[in-house]
C-alpha cells in the first residue's frame, strides 16, 4: 500500500494540468472570438456593410461557434467512446489552437476579399465543433482517473479551467484593446490569437502524459466498448439525457443572465460604465475558479445531486436581491451582486455537475452522454434565455422581475430535475464493468456522491 502511494501524486497532477489547462485554453479561444467579433471583425471582414449589419454579420459567425458544438459532442462522443477518451481530447485540443491561431494570421477583406469573412465562418466552425468535443471528455478524464471519494474535486477541475478561459480573454483582449486604435485594427486584436499557441504547447505536454481513464481501460480489457455508443445511448438512456439536459439548462441560465442580460440592462438602462461591470464579471469569474473547487469538494461529502440541488434553489431565491442591487446603480453593490452571483452561486452548481453528470451514464456510452447533454442544455438555457429576458424587460417597460422570474422558474425546473436521477438512475446507467473498475462496487454510485447515499 504505502509502495502506491507515490505513484499518485504525479498521476493527480497530470490529471489536473490536462482538466483544468486544456479546458482553460478552448474557452480562452471560444470566448475571445465573440468579444474579438464585437470590437474589430465588422470594421475588417464585413467592411462594404454598413455599421449595424457590419455589426450583425459579424456576431452571426460568433453563432456559428454554436453550431458546431452539438455536432463536436456527438462526433466526439462517439470516438471518445469507442475508441478513448484520451487521443480524442489531444485532438480537440489541437484543433481549437490551431484554428485560433489562424484566425490571427487570416488576412482582411481589404486584402483578400469575400474568402477572409468565409474563412473565418470555417475557422469559427472548427473552434465550435473542438469546444463541444472537449467540454465532456475533460470532464471524464478527471472523473474517471479519480478516487472514489474524490470524484466531484477531481470533475471541478474542468469547470474552473473554462473559468480561467473567462478571465485570460477578457484580460488578454483589455490589454490590447489600450493600444491606439490604429495599431489595435491593425495588428494588436492578432496577439491574443497568437498566444494561444503558446497554450497549446503546454496543454498537448501534458495530455500526451496523460493515462487514458481507468474505467475505460478496465471496459476495454473486459470486452465491453460499445461499438455503437450512440445508438445505445438513444435507445436507453433517454431519461438521463433529458434529465442532464434540463439541469445543464438552469444552470447555465444564471451565469448568462450576468454576463448577458445584466451588462446590457446595466449599461443601457441604469448607465452604469462598461468598464465597472467589466471589472466585476472579472473578480466574479476569478473567485469561481476557487468556488467551483471548494463546492464540489463539499459534493464529495454531502452528495452531488444535494449540493446541485442547493445551488439551484439559492438562484432561484437570489436573483430578486441580486436585481435589486443592480438597481440601485451604485457601483459597490452592484459589482458585490455580480461577484457573489459567479463566483459563489454559480460554483454551486457548476462545481459538482461534472461528477453528477457522469454518474448517469455507464462508460459504453459516457462520453456522448454528457458530452450531447451539456450541448442540449447549453442551447436551451445559454441561447434562449437572453433573447426572452429581452422579450421581457421590454414588456414590462424596462423593469427586470419578469426576468427574476424566468430565472427563478428555470432554476426550480433544474431542482425538480436533479432531484428526479435519483439513485435509481445511474444504477440503470449502470456501468457494464462494475465490479472490474476499482471504487464502483464499494463506493455510492457516481451521481450520489460519498455520503449522498
Amino acid at each position: 500500500m504505502s509502495s502506491s502511494i507515490p505513484k499518485k501524486k504525479p498521476r493527480r497532477a497530470i490529471v489536473f494540468l490536462s482538466s483544468f489547462i486544456g479546458t482553460a485554453l478552448e474557452q480562452y479561444d471560444f470566448l475571445l472570438y465573440g468579444t474579438a467579433a464585437a470590437l474589430v471583425f465588422n470594421k475588417l471582414f464585413f467592411p462594404t456593410l454598413d455599421p449595424l449589419t457590419g455589426a450583425l454579420a459579424a456576431i452571426a459567425t460568433y453563432a456559428t461557434g454554436y453550431v458546431g458544438r452539438p455536432l463536436g459532442s456527438i462526433l466526439c462522443g462517439y470516438l471518445g467512446d469507442r475508441y478513448g477518451r484520451k487521443s480524442i481530447l489531444l485532438a480537440t485540443l489541437i484543433a481549437m489552437g490551431v484554428a485560433s491561431t489562424l484566425i490571427g494570421l487570416l488576412p482582411t477583406y481589404a486584402s483578400a476579399g469575400i474568402w477572409a469573412p468565409t474563412l473565418l465562418c470555417l475557422l469559427r466552425l472548427i473552434q465550435g465543433i473542438a469546444l463541444g468535443g472537449e467540454q465532456g471528455g475533460a470532464i471524464l478524464i478527471a472523473v474517471e482517473n479519480a478516487p472514489k471519494a474524490k470524484r466531484g474535486l477531481f470533475g471541478s477541475w474542468s469547470s474552473s479551467g473554462g473559468m480561467a478561459g473567462l478571465v485570460l480573454s477578457t484580460l488578454a483582449l483589455s490589454l490590447t484593446a489600450k493600444l491606439p486604435e490604429a495599431d489595435f485594427l491593425s495588428w494588436g486584436w492578432r496577439l491574443p490569437f497568437l498566444f494561444s499557441m503558446v497554450l497549446v504547447v503546454i496543454g498537448v505536454i501534458a495530455r500526451t502524459r496523460l493515462p487514458e481513464s481507468h474505467e475505460f481501460e478496465a471496459a476495454k480489457q473486459a470486452g465491453t466498448v460499445s461499438k455503437t455508443p450512440l445508438r445505445t445511448l438513444v435507445r436507453d438512456h433517454k431519461k438521463q439525457i433529458l434529465l442532464a439536459s434540463i439541469a445543464r439548462a438552469g444552470e447555465i441560465a444564471w451565469p448568462i443572465n450576468v454576463l448577458v442580460f445584466t451588462t446590457a440592462y446595466a449599461v443601457s438602462q441604469l448607465k452604469i460604465g462598461k468598464p465597472m461591470i467589466l471589472n466585476a464579471i472579472l473578480i466574479g469569474a476569478c473567485i469561481s475558479m476557487f468556488g467551483n473547487t471548494f463546492f464540489a469538494a463539499v459534493s464529495d461529502r454531502i452528495g452531488y445531486r444535494r449540493m446541485y440541488i442547493i445551488g439551484t434553489l439559492c438562484a432561484a431565491a437570489c436573483v430578486w436581491p441580486y436585481f435589486a442591487l443592480i438597481n440601485t446603480a451604485q457601483p459597490l453593490l452592484v459589482g458585490l451582486a455580480v461577484a457573489i452571483a459567479l463566483g459563489v452561486i454559480h460554483p454551486m452548481m457548476y462545481g459538482p455537475q461534472g461528477a453528477l453528470f457522469a454518474g448517469l451514464f455507464g462508460t459504453r456510452v459516457r462520453y456522448s452522454g454528457v458530452g450531447i447533454a451539456h450541448q442540449i442544455g447549453a442551447l436551451v438555457g445559454g441561447g434562449i434565455t437572453p433573447v426572452l429576458s429581452s422579450l421581457l424587460l421590454a414588456r414590462s417597460g424596462g423593469s427586470p422581475w419578469m426576468v427574476a422570474l424566468l430565472i427563478t422558474v428555470f432554476s426550480l425546473i433544474a431542482a425538480l430535475a436533479v432531484k428526479a436521477m435519483g439513485k435509481e438512475i445511474a444504477e440503470h446507467a449502470g456501468d457494464e464493468n462494475r465490479d472490474a473498475v476499482p471504487g464502483f462496487s464499494s463506493a455510492a454510485p457516481l451521481g450520489q456522491g460519498s455520503a449522498g447515499r
